[in-house]
C-alpha cells in the first residue's frame, strides 16, 4: 500500500486527517498517513493519526504516494493541485466517509474530492475535482459544481443549481432550486441564494446581496 500525503497542517489538515484514518480504519488502502509542512520547523508535529513527516518538497520525490489537499482556500487548492497534476507518481483519490450518504450509480465524481461525515447527496450530481463537502451539508438532485469549490457545514443546496469553480460556500448557506452561482464567488456564513448570481465578488444576508465596500 501506498502512503496518504496530506497537504497542510492546519486546522482542516488535521479534519482531513482524521477523515483518513476513518476511512482507513474501515478499509484500509495507505500504509500511513503523513504530513507536510510548509516550514520544516514542524517536523514531527503529532497530528490526528500521523505526523508531520516533512515539507512539501517530498512531493518531488518519485514514488508512488496518494495526497489529499488539507488547505481550505479554493484558490490555493488549484494551486496545489496544478502542482501535483505535474508529478505522475502522485494520485488524488476521493476521500469518502464510511457515514456520507451517496449513490456512486447516480453521481458523477472527479478526483481528490473531500466528503465528510453527515454529507448527503441525492441523484444525477455532476462534482469535478478537488472539492470539499463539509459536515452535514446537502446536495439536491441535478447538481453541478466544477472544481476546488469549498463547501463549510450545515450548507444545503437545492436541486438544479450550478456552482462555478473556486467558490467559497460559508456555513449554514442555503441556496434555492435551479439557481447558477459564478466563478470565484465567495457566499458568507448563512447567506440565503435566491437568485442567480453572474458577478463573483463577497455575497452576505437575506437575501444574499454584495458586500459593500
Amino acid at each position: 500500500m501506498k502512503p496518504l500525503y496530506i497537504i497542510g497542517t492546519s486546522g482542516f489538515a488535521k479534519e482531513v486527517g482524521q477523515l483518513a484514518g476513518h476511512i482507513n480504519a474501515a478499509t484500509p488502502r495507505w500504509s500511513r498517513i503523513e504530513y507536510l509542512a510548509e516550514e520544516a520547523t514542524n517536523i514531527g508535529l503529532e497530528l490526528p493519526y500521523g505526523c508531520v513527516t516533512g515539507t512539501d518538497a517530498l512531493l518531488d520525490r518519485e514514488e508512488p504516494a496518494d495526497f489529499a489537499i488539507g488547505i481550505g482556500r479554493p484558490k490555493i487548492r488549484q494551486r496545489i493541485a496544478e502542482r501535483c497534476a505535474a508529478r505522475p507518481w502522485l494520485a488524488a483519490p476521493n476521500l469518502i466517509h464510511p457515514n456520507t450518504l451517496v449513490d456512486p450509480a447516480w453521481m458523477k465524481l472527479g478526483q481528490g474530492n473531500i466528503l465528510t461525515r453527515g454529507a448527503v447527496f441525492t441523484c444525477s450530481i455532476v462534482v469535478g475535482d478537488f472539492n470539499v463537502f463539509n459536515l452535514n451539508c446537502t446536495i439536491g438532485h441535478d447538481v453541478r459544481i466544477g472544481n476546488c469549490v469549498v463547501i463549510n457545514p450545515g450548507c444545503n443546496i437545492s436541486g438544479g443549481v450550478s456552482l462555478g469553480d473556486r467558490c467559497l460556500v460559508g456555513t449554514g448557506v442555503q441556496i434555492l432550486e435551479g439557481l447558477g452561482v459564478a466563478a470565484d464567488t465567495t457566499l458568507g456564513a448563512g447567506a440565503l441564494v435566491s437568485k442567480s448570481i453572474t458577478e463573483p465578488a463577497i455575497y452576505v444576508g437575506l437575501p444574499a446581496r454584495p458586500l459593500s465596500k
